[in-house]
């Protein structure tokens, strides 16, 4: 995992592009794509929602080691 300055939720919105454009043809939800090219779409995004889930957990369990280390 590289180390970034970017807060955990701009890391995240990289890693499952949530500010890509409106669907177009060869979309995963459109109707009018094929099918082979909608499961190859749709596994690239699960692949993406893979990382962005790692890289949350990374997270918490650093905030869960950080917050057993230091007791109140």
């Amino acid at each position: 995992m590289d180390i970034s300055t970017d807060t955990l939720v701009e890391r995240v919105d990289k890693l499952i592009h949530v500010h890509e454009v409106a669907p177009e043809w060869g979309s995963p939800r459109l109707s009018v794509t094929p099918v082979s090219m909608a499961i190859q779409a749709l596994a690239a995004e699960t692949a993406a929602l893979e990382d962005a889930v790692r890289e949350i957990a990374a997270e918490v369990q650093k905030l869960a080691d950080r917050d057993t280390s230091h007791p109140d």
